[in-house]
């Protein structure tokens, strides 16, 4: 699959526009949690974590966990500073980190 990008890597940036809208537009209450958590944690920690050359499983799990909930941690700390705080703007953002990430690993792959 040389000079390619890998279908997890597309996957993965299309799950996040995808869940992103399903959230913003409303779900019920358990199927809303489940959405948030995995575009607030779970698909931004696995873009970011794609980007390290971990290959250990137990570390890779680890390692989706600790970035998913330091970058949020991060960009609602800059969003309440900024005066700019809102759930919607937030899940846009962690979307939008999620795809980013995509895009270099995409890079990074068609360039091998």
């Amino acid at each position: 699959m040389s000079g390619s990008v890998s279908r997890p890597t597309l996957a993965l940036g299309l799950a996040a526009v995808a869940l992103s809208l399903v959230t913003l537009v409303g779900l019920p209450t358990p199927l809303q949690a489940v959405t948030a958590t995995a575009v607030l944690i779970l698909l931004p920690g696995q873009a970011l974590a794609r980007l390290t050359p971990v290959t250990d499983a137990a570390l890779g799990a680890l390692l989706v966990l600790a970035l998913g909930l330091a970058t949020l941690t991060a960009v609602s700390t800059a969003m309440f500073y900024l005066a700019v705080w809102s759930w919607q703007a937030c899940v846009v953002t962690m979307g939008a980190i999620t795809v980013l990430a995509c895009l270099a690993r995409a890079r990074r792959e068609a360039a091998t």
